[in-house]
């Protein structure tokens, strides 16, 4: 009765620390994406303000 528990308590701990390193490399991924953006945005209206 206690392996089983403890199985299945190591397997949900387990499931949880790949959910947040996945949400973690997602956040950061997206953070750089958006600076990217933002960095391009920037670029487009220097180069109005040149013109």
């Amino acid at each position: 009765m206690k392996a089983t528990f403890f199985i299945t308590l190591l397997a949900v701990l387990t499931i949880a620390l790949i959910v947040t390193y996945l949400v973690n490399k997602e956040q950061r991924s997206m953070s750089r994406l958006s600076n990217r953006f933002i960095r391009l945005l920037e670029r487009f209206n220097s180069w109005q303000m040149m013109r």
